[in-house]
């Protein structure tokens, strides 16, 4: 399928149309079509599918003969469970981080006493799909089981990628992009709305 992607978000633009190429499908820009950045509704800093449904409606409006897509990821960590979530970018940002290293760091320097038992993260991504007749699908999955002691390969993916322990014992960033796809929380929605798109 191809979809128009309703996000300002570059890097996770370019590591979306790169998964989705690797499953068959075509991920645009919304930029690229309208030909310029568009401001965003505000989002909530808690529930993921008000702000997927959210940003796919909004650009739906501009680009109604088109089928829109449209991600909401969170971050969970189990020793910090009040922490993070789907406001994980704007607490980093608030901690002044710039950058995926920079990131990761900080994350590796706060679960550095935390004992393997406790270790658990994932990230949670949840997408929405706008029709050209206004219905939206949601769907929403996993990825990441532990976070590690140390990064494993390099952030290819996005963050945390080299942080976060798949379910078969390495990082997002250790597999060739074939093996990823099965792992990764934004491939793993993606297929699953598709699943659910064409029943």
């Amino acid at each position: 399928m191809r979809f128009i992607f309703a996000s300002n978000n570059e890097a996770k633009t370019r590591e979306l149309t790169k998964l989705a190429k690797v499953l068959g499908h075509e991920i645009v820009s919304y930029r690229t079509v309208l030909g310029e950045k568009l401001t965003f509704p505000p989002e909530s800093e808690t529930d993921q599918e008000s702000n997927a449904r959210g940003k796919a409606a909004f650009i739906h409006q501009f680009l109604p003969d088109d089928w829109i897509l449209a991600d909401d990821t969170a971050f969970f960590l189990e020793a910090f469970p009040e922490r993070f979530g789907v406001k994980a970018a704007r607490e980093f940002k608030a901690l002044g981080l710039k950058g995926i290293q920079e990131e990761n760091a900080y994350l590796l320097d706060l679960y550095a006493n935390i004992p393997a038992e406790k270790r658990g993260a994932y990230l949670l991504s949840t997408m929405a799909a706008c029709s050209p007749t206004g219905e939206i699908t949601v769907a929403a999955c996993r990825g990441g089981v532990v976070l590690t002691r140390t990064p494993v390969g390099g952030p290819d993916l996005g963050g945390l990628t080299d942080l976060l322990l798949a379910e078969n014992g390495k990082t997002l960033s250790e597999m060739p992009l074939t093996e990823a796809v099965h792992y990764h929380d934004r491939a793993r929605t993606l297929t699953a709305l598709v699943q659910q798109l064409q029943h």
